[in-house]
């Protein structure tokens, strides 16, 4: 995908760029507090795509998983999954990072929920 149409849709609503912290991200999520199945699903979870030149590959997830995670974010507190977070030795304390996947979440939150409102299925491009 071109840039240009990336950001494009970033602006309209219908894409989110996590550029960094994607790992630290997923983490978050699937702390041990939050044990249900969805945990998997806002930024690693769905079917994968593998792509055909070697690459990371994309996944998908249809509609009714698209839903399952709207709902997912919209029960998660950002500040508590910090506040636990933190405690793991493996955690980065940096306020700078604290500040991005917060507004990762919140740009998800909104994402996913916009996406399951509109009955749309999605796929995640990925790009190490």
């Amino acid at each position: 995908m071109e840039f240009d149409e990336l950001r494009r849709r970033v602006r309209a609503g219908d894409a989110v760029w996590l550029e960094s912290g994607f790992f630290q991200l997923d983490e978050l999520y699937l702390l041990q507090s939050q044990l249900t199945g969805d945990r998997a699903l806002p930024v690693f979870g769905g079917r994968h795509i593998p792509d055909p030149g070697g690459g990371p590959g994309h996944a998908a997830l249809e509609p009714p998983d698209v839903a399952r995670t709207a709902a997912y974010l919209e029960r998660v507190s950002f500040p508590d999954r910090w506040q636990e977070w933190r405690q793991l030795p493996s955690s980065e304390l940096d306020e700078e990072l604290r500040e991005r996947l917060a507004q990762y979440h919140e740009d998800l939150r909104a994402f996913y929920a916009r996406s399951a409102e509109r009955g749309w299925a999605v796929v995640k491009h990925f790009s190490f």
